[in-house]
């Protein structure tokens, strides 16, 4: 299982300080939706720098000029960028076409996307190799259910069948116990942790315990 860590909600000197400390212990480094907006691409470059060898994705849920929005992020040193799923056909292709000229990657974000029109995008795309396909929870409902913070209860719903053989990443309130009881059903999943290590008290033991959780063997392996 791959580990993503999200930075969102925070300053930007916050930001890239933990960037650069958890970065030896993740997959992927996630530059969040206001700490785009807030700080612009500056964000992504920032963290790009303080992150070194491991990949950043830049979390823009972008919904239209794909393009554009892009171009920026590739241009600030980002190796991945969010597309919604809600958003057009046109947008979605677009998306799925500029990051396979980039040979970077595509994170189809499927908050609040059904079944139908999951099942829709799946057939329009297909199995493409460079796209990640990411249900996740997001923080208002986390905050308007209690039950989702800090269980993979209601986030694990969003998986299924459906996703058997694609590449997915799974997010909202996962915590390292999640983490440990998904990755030997789930060897595959990329993970996407937020506050589970930017509002910890020590958040360096807090990546390091989740990096073992996403390490735990499939069952029945020896």
């Amino acid at each position: 299982m791959e580990l993503q860590i999200a930075l969102d909600r925070l300053p930007l000197d916050r930001a890239v300080a933990l960037a650069a400390l958890v970065a030896p212990h993740a997959d992927w480094i996630e530059v969040g939706t206001s700490l785009i907006k807030r700080y612009g691409v500056a964000a992504i470059r920032a963290v790009v720098d303080a992150a070194g060898p491991v990949p950043v994705l830049a979390d823009t849920k972008t919904a239209d000029d794909a393009s554009t929005e892009f171009e920026m992020c590739f241009e600030a040193g980002a190796r991945a960028v969010t597309v919604l799923g809600l958003t057009s056909d046109a947008t979605v292709r677009a998306a799925v076409a500029i990051t396979a000229g980039r040979e970077a990657e595509l994170v189809v974000d499927l908050l609040s996307v059904r079944p139908p029109r999951r099942a829709d995008l799946l057939a329009s795309i297909g199995p493409a190799p460079h796209v990640l396909w990411a249900p996740h929870v997001g923080k208002d409902a986390q905050q308007e259910d209690q039950e989702a913070r800090g269980t993979a209860v209601r986030v694990t719903g969003e998986l299924g069948p459906w996703a058997r053989g694609l590449r997915t990443a799974l997010g909202g309130g996962l915590r390292t116990a999640d983490l440990a009881a998904l990755a030997p059903a789930w060897p595959h999943l990329r993970a996407i942790v937020g506050g589970a290590v930017t509002s910890a008290p020590d958040p360096l033991a807090a990546v390091i315990e989740l990096r073992a959780a996403t390490e735990r063997p499939p069952e029945g392996t020896p």
